[in-house]
Order: structure tokens, then C-alpha cells, then sequence
């Protein structure tokens, strides 16, 4: 089996992360399936931005979910078995399940849904309040709310690069990080999702995946790789797939064409996540 792990970052940026989350992903699904990380094309960022602006300015995150799409259809192209969305914010998740027949999965839904059978309530710790703002909106959008303890942002608040800092950085977001547990659990959090793919590995790398108290804190991107992997083996073993009416109506592939044509993309070979 295969997954396609699609980043909403240019990796090449963040070297560190790119090394530990190949180096997870092999870990947790070990001779089940191979997951293919990739990125976005590199030099996507402008200078100075990092990744999470592509989420704080929406204009910037519409353009970049091409890319996305582009992956999701190269991913089919290309044999792979499921694509996993590594972004918490779900970008393009559901464009992409348009366009193709594998199973397509998100972070930020996966994460919660997967919390929701682990718990009575889930909570989230962020890098920033521009986060915590839009994922709970996006747990809202999904129907959640009953089951959503809140959105807590590390204190200060920090961006991804600040992950990829030395030691001592490294010591103060771990000290922020319990704070923020703490808080989300005073809220009603039962489980505790970290809100962020960088944020995830970072915890990784120093093995800080541990549960404070009675209250677990899930290894998001474990679980994204797994669920990808469940859904691939529903949709070979029972030929389930996601519904093409209303929601995930699939376009025809003169519509994609003529569409990408119009807007003057490349040729999808050249043009895919992951390819400068």
C-alpha cells in the first residue's frame, strides 16, 4: 500500500520536519504502507513568510490549494492507494475528494473524529490565536461542537520555524505546551490533539506524545497515516468510496482540463505538489 503524504508547507524550508516526519511515518505504519511525503512546490513561501500565513490570509491559502488538487490527481495518476492531508486546517480536503476515486483524508477531520471515539470531549493547543480561531471554526463547520472542548494557543505565541530552534527554544515551547494542556483540559478536554503537523513532530522528535494525567495526547499525524490507510483497505475490500451527490460531485476530465487550461496552469506532470 501507499499513501501520499501531502504537506501544505515547502518542505524544503523546514528540513528538520521533513526528516521526522519521513522518519515517523515509516515508524508507525511500518511494513503496512510506505508513505511518500511531499510538499509544496519549492519556493512557494515568499521570503520571511512562514507556513502558517497561509492560513492566516485566506487569499494566499486559495491559491496554494491548487496545489493540493494537482497532488491529489497526481497521487491517483501515479498508483497510490490514499492521499492524507497534512494540515490541520483541511485545505482543499474537499476539492480534492472531488476529483478522485482513492480516499482522501485530513488532518484536522480525521483527528476529531478519530478523538471522538476516544473520549467524551477534545480539546486543541495551537501555535497562535489565528489558529485556535479558525480551527474551531472549522470544528464547528463540521458539526462538532458538543463533542469540542476549545482551542488553546501556546503562550506567546510562536510560528513554525520556531520549532526548528535550538535546545533552549526547544525547552520553553515544552513548558508552553504543558501550560496550554493544562488549560484545555481545565475546559473539559478529555483528549488532547496537537493542532499543527510541525507542532506534531516537533513533540515527536522529543518524545513528549505522553499523556498528562488521564488525559491523552494524540499523535496526529500517527493518526492520519493509519486512517488513510483504514479507508484505502474499505475501499479495496468492500469497493466503498465517498458519495458523488452533493458534496464530493465529481467533475468530468474535460471540465478539469478546459478549467486548468483556462487559468493557465502547466501541464499537470510539471505542475504537481512536490516539483519545482
Amino acid at each position: 500500500m501507499k499513501i501520499w503524504h501531502q504537506s501544505y508547507t515547502d518542505l524544503t524550508v523546514m528540513p528538520l520536519y521533513q526528516k521526522t516526519l519521513t522518519e515517523h511515518a515509516a515508524k508507525v505504519m511500518g511494513g503496512e504502507a510506505t508513505v511518500v511525503v511531499h510538499g509544496l512546490r519549492p519556493g512557494t513561501y515568499a521570503p520571511g513568510c512562514a507556513p502558517i500565513d497561509a492560513i492566516r490570509h485566506r487569499y494566499i491559502a486559495t491559491m496554494l490549494e491548487t496545489q493540493v488538487c494537482d497532488a491529489a490527481l497526481m497521487a491517483e495518476r501515479e498508483g497510490f492507494d490514499a492521499m492524507a492531508i497534512g494540515c490541520f486546517f483541511d485545505p482543499a480536503l474537499r476539492s480534492a475528494r472531488s476529483l478522485v476515486n482513492i480516499p482522501v483524508m485530513g488532518l484536522g477531520e480525521t483527528c476529531a473524529l478519530v478523538a471522538c471515539s476516544l473520549g467524551r470531549k477534545f480539546g486543541l493547543v495551537t501555535l497562535c490565536a489565528d489558529q485556535s480561531a479558525d480551527y474551531s471554526d472549522l470544528m464547528h463547520a463540521y458539526g462538532l461542537d458538543r463533542r469540542f472542548a476549545g482551542a488553546i494557543a501556546l503562550d506567546p505565541a510562536i510560528d513554525e520555524f520556531a520549532l526548528e530552534a535550538d535546545e533552549a527554544a526547544a525547552q520553553a515551547i515544552d513548558k508552553r505546551f504543558d501550560e496550554a494542556c493544562a488549560a484545555v483540559i481545565r475546559q473539559g478536554a478529555d483528549i488532547i490533539i496537537p493542532a499543527d503537523g510541525v507542532l506534531n513532530e516537533f513533540l515527536v522528535r522529543r518524545g513528549r506524545l505522553k499523556a498528562h494525567g488521564d488525559v491523552p495526547v494524540m499523535d496526529s499525524l500517527g493518526v492520519l497515516f493509519q486512517h488513510a490507510a483504514f479507508f484505502a483497505r474499505i475501499a479495496r475490500s468492500t469497493g466503498s468510496g465517498v458519495s458523488r451527490r452533493q458534496l464530493y460531485t465529481q467533475p468530468s476530465a474535460a471540465m478539469i482540463d478546459h478549467v486548468r487550461g483556462f487559468a493557465g496552469q502547466r501541464d499537470l506532470e510539471n505542475d504537481f505538489s512536490g516539483k519545482p
